[in-house]
């Protein structure tokens, strides 16, 4: 399973069916297609209505945080879990002090700090956004608590050291196609060091593209990730694929669908 996607973005609309086809020729199962902004959920769920392999979580990324008013975000997010279809997570949501999204901090702690609240209160997992900002991402983890749902990691670049930190807050840890790049020293060494029982793999398509592929990735490239992090971890593609759909299937369960309706 493709822990993480955007296969709901304007990148696929072209050829989005031929996009999942590929994945599913590939070997990828099922895909989790990962929520940015409030106007983008309605397209979410409506994917997810039409093809059965897909989950979606719906939050409030960091990097869009400051130009959505929060309340209206927080107000809405409720319903997103109601009704056929609904979503299975709240996320993405979190920190990114990247230079272009550090002037705008104040509001992705108030972002982060609503959404978990939400989390919470419904027991949904969290999908967390951590860039350059984990030492205060796992004291606000700390100090507000995490649902009993759990959550994953995203896209995972940190040190194994960090990745065990979240481990012992009960969260998942998810890597990308990074891990092929033989300069990602820090992300090779955590994704050895993350017990099996919470790793995840994810493309994060169509951003993060493995080393040689085209500049969109899509989730058919899952094969290769997995085959980056069975290399490091000494295991075959075919069992660690196993573990972490798993993973994946446990961490998010089984997605609401629509009642069938008998003959009227």
């Amino acid at each position: 399973m493709d822990a993480h996607c955007h296969l709901d973005l304007p990148a696929f609309d072209a050829d989005r069916a031929a996009v999942w086809a590929r994945a599913v020729a590939a070997g990828v199962g099922a895909a989790v297609v990962a929520g940015i902004e409030p106007a983008g959920w309605p397209a979410q769920r409506a994917l997810v209505a039409a093809n059965p392999a897909l989950r979606w979580t719906a939050g409030l990324h960091p990097c869009w945080a400051h130009t959505v008013p929060l309340a209206d975000a927080l107000a809405a997010l409720p319903a997103a879990f109601e009704g056929p279809d609904a979503a299975v997570g709240v996320g993405e949501i979190g920190l990114d002090r990247r230079r272009a999204f550090a002037p705008h901090l104040d509001a992705q702690r108030a972002a982060f700090r609503g959404q978990l609240a939400v989390a919470r209160a419904l027991d949904r997992p969290v999908v967390l956004h951590v860039v350059r900002a984990h030492g205060e991402a796992l004291d606000r983890l700390r100090a507000d608590g995490l649902p009993r749902a759990g959550g994953m990691v995203h896209s995972f670049s940190g040190s194994a050291e960090v990745a065990q930190a979240y481990v012992a807050l009960g969260l998942h840890v998810s890597f990308t196609g990074a891990l092929a790049h033989p300069t990602a020293h820090r992300a090779r060494a955590a994704a050895q060091a993350v017990p099996l029982s919470r790793l995840l793999v994810e493309t994060d398509a169509p951003d993060q593209p493995l080393p040689g592929a085209p500049d969109r990735n899509e989730p058919a490239q899952l094969v290769a990730v997995l085959a980056a992090l069975a290399a490091l971890r000494g295991v075959s593609v075919a069992a660690l694929g196993a573990a972490t759909t798993a993973n994946a299937q446990a961490l998010f369960g089984e997605r609401p669908r629509a009642t069938p309706r008998g003959p009227e």
